[in-house]
């Protein structure tokens, strides 16, 4: 497992350390989740994008397929 630093403003690891707490978790815990939703996102949008980028290309053969 990787370890980073990280280095955060005051006010961002109070309001970290408050959500951590609400949600019963460390702050480690709850940083490493913030990161893994956010690449998941990313790749989410990725594979959207392309998926639309092959829509565009290939519309008239996806219509004539999907009758």
């Amino acid at each position: 497992m990787a370890e980073i630093r990280l280095s955060l403003s005051d006010e961002t690891y109070a309001q970290i350390e408050r959500i951590a707490g609400d949600d019963g978790r460390s702050v480690d815990s709850t940083i490493t989740a913030v990161i893994e939703e956010y690449v998941a996102r990313r790749r989410r949008e990725r594979y959207e994008a392309m998926g639309r980028k092959i829509a565009r290309r290939d519309g008239e053969l996806l219509d004539r397929l999907a009758r």
